[in-house]
């Protein structure tokens, strides 16, 4: 994979082309992913309420970002979205001449770490600026609170909001090749760890012993690739009898039971997902009838892999090829 920038703008063309399908004069990106997703910016600040995009279906009227004071600089140096508002947090930053001089004014301490009513006063003037008072709104009710969406609404009585995460979720669905190239190095990424972690013995090991030989190859690639954008993994693990799987600790490996371990890594913020079961004694009988019902189950699956096909068309498939197999051997 060759360099990539930190920032790669949405398909803004089919991202309006949505909202206008879907009658809204505008959408709010209540940060997380989605926000990241059409700014180009992502935030290390993402508390709720103080990651926001305001994005206007009419392309004459430009977007909005509030960000806070910290991470300001950055989000313009990633962000094509040239209205950038910010807001302090308990955090302070200073002038280093001020405080030598002994000048600095002493910031008031917001409490919690930030005011969300300002930010939602802010996102208000913003859309009024933009004639978007009295328009449909769209906005990630999912991942908004009650009390700053009621903060929202107090200061925008004539906006009509509307629930929009499936406009994000058809805006995604088709992946550019930037988008394409992170998916597929995420998972070069899980092989590379998932192999460095079969070839290690694991006997005495928990789920965290299992994570650190995971991300240790997973950082070895990453200082030798670092043009990638390599931006951490994630790991649980299910040892022995256990179903749920832990993110630390948790029993240990005895060799004498069967661990899946669930592994992902993620590239400019597109996260690979690969498990594997390992086994450290011959398989029995049952484990070698449930391994051809999964094998079924993906043939299955990857038979109908293509472009047009719903994916919920291809799971199905999958459980019901792993289904009837159980039937055929019970």
């Amino acid at each position: 994979m060759n360099a990539q920038p930190q920032s790669r703008p949405c398909d803004m063309a089919r991202f309006r082309s949505l909202m206008e399908a879907a009658r809204l004069d505008a959408v709010i990106a209540w940060g997380g992913a989605n926000f990241h997703y059409v700014t180009g910016f992502q935030n290390y600040f993402d508390n709720p309420g103080a990651s926001l995009a305001l994005i206007p279906a009419d392309p004459a009227r430009t977007g909005m970002i509030i960000v806070a004071s910290w991470v300001e600089d950055a989000a313009r140096a990633n962000s094509a979205i040239p209205d950038i508002r910010s807001f302090p947090l308990w955090l302070e930053i200073g002038d280093i001449a001020d405080i030598r001089a002994g000048t600095a004014a002493r910031e008031p301490k917001p409490s919690p770490r930030f005011d969300i009513a300002r930010n939602m006063a802010t996102l208000a003037d913003a859309a009024a600026e933009r004639g978007l008072a009295s328009g449909r709104i769209g906005i990630e009710m999912n991942l908004v609170s009650a009390a700053a969406f009621a903060m929202l609404q107090a200061k925008l009585p004539n906006a009509t909001f509307v629930e929009c995460s499936n406009v994000f979720t058809d805006l995604r669905a088709i992946k550019s090749p930037f988008e394409i190239d992170c998916l597929r190095e995420a998972t070069i990424f899980a092989e590379d760890g998932l192999r460095t972690v079969v070839a290690t013995p694991l006997g005495g090991l928990d789920t965290t012993g299992l994570k650190m030989i995971y991300d240790s190859a997973c950082a070895r690639r990453a200082a030798a690739f670092p043009e990638v954008g390599f931006m951490g993994t994630r790991v649980t693990a299910s040892i022995g009898a256990d179903i749920s799987p832990t993110i630390a600790a948790g029993p240990r490996i005895t060799g004498n039971e069967a661990v899946f371990f669930d592994c992902g890594t993620s590239i400019h913020g597109y996260g690979s997902d690969t498990g594997r079961t390992l086994l450290f004694a011959p398989p029995t009988d049952e484990m070698r009838r449930i391994m051809d019902a999964i094998c079924a189950g993906m043939d299955a699956a990857i038979t109908l892999m293509r472009p047009g096909v719903a994916m919920c068309d291809i799971f199905h498939a999958g459980q019901n090829a792993v289904r009837q197999r159980a039937v055929h051997y019970h």
